[in-house]
């Protein structure tokens, strides 16, 4: 720490031929009032031009150059390995900053409380600023993924209170204590992009941090901007549904069979319904599944380093995961939906299940 005492942060940008998102967001960024401030634009081998546009227009913007894309996870992990700060501000290049104190709210949640590993901004539409985009991470019942929690909402303060706690931080607008995601082993490379942050979440709380979220860091986010497809497509599902399951293998502990039992009658439902409706999709589930037989023996490596450091018990995880908050529900294929949620949300109880796996904090 430096200038007198403010804790160092870097504003890390990750961009892949991000150039008509750069200038906004940038700019946007240069308006912040924090003295402490080192702004990274990380370039995934981008043929657009960026890099020179950066050099030429940001000239105060430090810049990390990868010879080859790799990736949200990769991407980031390579990078933050060569950036000095306390904390790191991982943001989308698809954004634009919407209060001057922003890093310095984030700051301030996290350095209220050394258990705070990540704190994660409010995310708002690009376009339509009333309504949320993120704030931060839940889970979708029963192990089917995780969502954005707000998506959609106007916002009204229904999250702004103290009491709000995410279970993940949205990587893409959130502040990471730097020393702890480095104890955590950072984001998952094989993951490539998705799910990366409530993966890294999650074994941030399986070490006992907490994610807190600061209302005033308030962000404009254009939802897949960076990558251009705003629907789930066939690539998209795949990386998703592969990432959870990996994510399930290393991370559950007394609940993974429960997990795994569900994951796989949900994979099987929504294969069975997406053969008729979207046969790409079916084929990107079972593709995801194979995947993860063919990097098993990786996965129960890391495993067995997860589940021996944790200090969070099984339960006190899951509801942390699973709060009793609304969602956003995607308006594609409403019968198949309707079908998937009578199965796994009418006929069985969070609640009952997480008395097997006990509530208390293993110290």
């Amino acid at each position: 720490m430096d200038l007198a005492g403010s804790p160092r942060v870097a504003v890390v940008v990750l961009t892949r031929n991000g150039l008509g998102w750069l200038p906004k967001c940038l700019s946007s960024v240069a308006r912040t009032d924090y003295r402490n401030l080192d702004v990274y634009v990380v370039d995934n081998a981008s043929t657009d031009g960026s890099v020179r546009y950066v050099r030429e227009h940001f000239r105060d913007v430090k810049i990390i150059v990868h010879s080859t894309n790799l990736g949200f996870a990769a991407g980031y992990d390579r990078a933050l390995e060569r950036i000095k700060a306390d904390y790191v501000v991982l943001l989308n290049n698809d954004t634009e900053v919407l209060s001057q104190d922003w890093v310095q709210s984030l700051v301030n949640i996290a350095a209220a409380d050394p258990k705070i590993a990540a704190v994660g901004c409010k995310m708002v539409s690009m376009g339509q600023p009333d309504r949320l985009d993120s704030v931060g991470g839940m889970g979708i019942p029963f192990w089917r993924g995780f969502v954005d929690i707000g998506r959609e909402e106007r916002d009204e303060g229904q999250y702004d209170s103290t009491d709000f706690e995410p279970f993940a931080f949205c990587g893409g607008a959130a502040l990471v204590r730097k020393a702890v995601f480095e104890q955590a082993g950072g984001f998952d490379e094989k993951f490539f992009m998705y799910a990366e942050d409530a993966d890294l979440s999650w074994r941030l709380r399986l070490l006992g941090y907490q994610i807190g979220f600061a209302p005033g860091a308030k962000v404009a986010h254009f939802y897949s901007g960076s990558r251009g497809v705003r629907s789930l497509d066939a690539r998209k599902l795949y990386l998703c549904h592969r990432n959870l399951l990996r994510a399930i293998l290393k991370n559950c502990g007394s609940s993974l069979g429960w997990a795994l039992s569900n994951y796989f009658l949900y994979s099987f439902i929504a294969a069975a319904g997406l053969s008729i409706l979207e046969p790409r999709k079916a084929v990107a589930i079972a593709r995801a599944i194979v995947w993860n037989l063919l990097i098993l023996r990786n996965t129960l490596s890391l495993r067995l380093k997860i589940q021996a450091s944790r200090k969070s018990s099984e339960g006190e995880v899951l509801l942390r995961m699973y709060p009793k908050i609304r969602r956003c529900q995607p308006p594609e294929h409403p019968l198949l939906r309707r079908i998937l949620n009578t199965l796994f949300e009418c006929n069985q109880s969070i609640p009952n299940r997480f008395d097997q796996f006990g509530l208390h904090h293993v110290e």
